[in-house]
């Protein structure tokens, strides 16, 4: 799974209803533009607070799969929305 931090955006409180169900367990692919390792995975959580410096976490076997899983755990990552109705993508590293 992934954390995105909708807990920010700027209607989030006004329409948090929708919102909430609109980004719950959305698959999403995520991009490590630095190594181009990449994942798909579902929202699970909102997060990471703004104290933290950090905008993206993730799953360990996510972080993993982006290679984000050593040192500070912070990294730029590009996230794309995954248009998938019929549920036939499956989560996981697209490319090993």
């Amino acid at each position: 799974y992934c954390v995105v931090q909708t807990l920010y955006l700027d209607t989030w409180n006004r329409d948090h209803r929708f919102l909430k169900d609109w980004y719950a367990f959305r698959k999403m692919i995520v991009i490590n533009p630095v190594n181009g390792l990449s994942v798909v995975c579902d929202i699970g959580d909102a997060g990471p607070a703004d104290w933290t410096g950090k905008q993206f976490g993730g799953s360990p076997e996510t972080m993993q799969y982006l290679d984000l899983n050593k040192g500070p755990r912070k990294g730029l990552v590009l996230m794309l929305f995954v248009d998938d109705p019929e549920n036939k993508i499956p989560l996981g590293p697209i490319n090993k």
